[in-house]
């Protein structure tokens, strides 16, 4: 998929995506030139799974903090 094709995916800009890629913090990408980036759905929907948090856990880790 393209840029294009994941800010709609993602429901972001293309501006996010850009910064995503600048920050290094995004889903796995094929440079085909300097203008054109690919992106695999599978790695995108990696990549998302590896950003879930899980509310239930994070409770439980503030009261063991306690």
């Amino acid at each position: 998929m393209s840029i294009e094709d994941l800010a709609v995916y993602l429901g972001d800009s293309k501006r996010t995506i850009y910064k995503y890629i600048a920050s290094g913090d995004c889903p796995p990408y094929i440079r085909i030139s300097s203008k054109n980036i690919k992106f695999d759905r599978a790695d995108v929907d990696a990549w998302l799974e590896s950003k879930k948090v899980c509310p239930q856990n994070m409770k439980e880790r503030k009261k063991n903090d306690l």
